[in-house]
């Protein structure tokens, strides 16, 4: 999906969701980031010092393009949906060298669902 407003952006092992890792340790490795802060169980959003806008989701589902908030990861994480304002570009940056940092802990991939340049599951 594209948008002139938000980067839609996932975090996966690969496109069949063949791969997945404990949310519990997942949740352990993303409190210890800075730029974010955890808002349920399964979310987190971004923390006071960075003032743009995002929402991650912990899920596990058995498609990549059709999941709903019923398939928040509770014991295991297949994906890792975000959604990311674009209004600061320096912040994105910071907040794109974060989203690497998960993608590398898991030993996954940062994918942009469709790039400014029309180019989809472009990744990062």
């Amino acid at each position: 999906m594209w948008s002139d407003k938000y980067y839609y952006l996932n975090i996966y092992h690969d496109k069949e969701l063949r791969v997945d890792c404990d949310t519990n340790q997942l949740v352990s490795f993303l409190k210890s980031l800075s730029q974010l802060k955890q808002t349920t169980t399964t979310a987190f959003t971004n923390s006071d010092r960075l003032p743009l806008y995002i929402d991650i989701t912990l899920l596990w589902t058995n498609h990549i393009n059709s999941w709903s908030d019923k398939d928040r990861a509770t014991q295991r994480t297949n994906l890792i949906a975000i959604v990311c304002a674009k209004d600061k570009l320096k912040d994105f940056q910071e907040l794109k060298d974060t989203f690497i940092k998960i993608a590398t802990f898991l030993t996954w991939q940062l994918v942009d669902e469709q790039n400014d340049e029309g180019i989809e599951d472009f990744i990062l």
